[in-house]
């Protein structure tokens, strides 16, 4: 299926495969090629992306993300948050990149990773100010987790 997928995305013809990749998925394969192509048919097509994104838990949140990073960096911000974790930094990139400081000081607040607030509030980062703005003004008055703002403060403290 990867070869097949593989070749078909090599030649800008994914579209064509969109029914043999739904039928796949009906049957309950769960091989992430399959589920990724399907991801960038919704994607391109706009068939909504968001919630395909959002709740289909087989395609590769680095791949996709990637994939959506230069048509549509929400899009991306989605399939990134979904890993929880593993694509910390393709996040931050991604919002840095694209001015989205306010989505970025939300996903840290509620990610709560000591690692990741130090990595964001360097004094070498050159969107710190941002970010300390609106996890200022946004992020800590929206979150309702006391943990979360327990962990935002020491970040501030220790940085």
């Amino acid at each position: 299926m990867e070869q097949i997928v593989d070749e078909f995305e090599k030649r800008n013809k994914l579209r064509v495969l969109e029914s043999w990749l739904d039928e796949r998925v009906a049957e309950g394969v769960q091989i992430p090629a399959v589920h990724n192509a399907l991801a960038k048919i919704k994607i391109d097509t706009n068939q909504n992306p968001q919630e395909f994104l959002a709740n289909n838990q087989f395609y590769d949140p680095k791949a996709i993300g990637k994939f959506c990073e230069d048509r549509d960096p929400h899009l991306a911000v989605i399939a990134y948050k979904r890993s929880y974790g593993q694509c910390d930094q393709e996040l931050i990139m991604c919002t840095n990149k694209n001015a989205l400081f306010r989505i970025q000081a939300q996903y840290l607040v509620n990610r709560q990773s000591k690692e990741l607030w130090k990595m964001v509030l360097s004094p070498d980062n050159p969107y710190r100010k941002q970010i300390v703005d609106q996890v200022v003004s946004t992020a800590l008055p929206e979150s309702k987790n006391p943990d979360e703002v327990i962990t935002a403060v020491q970040a501030f403290m220790e940085a």
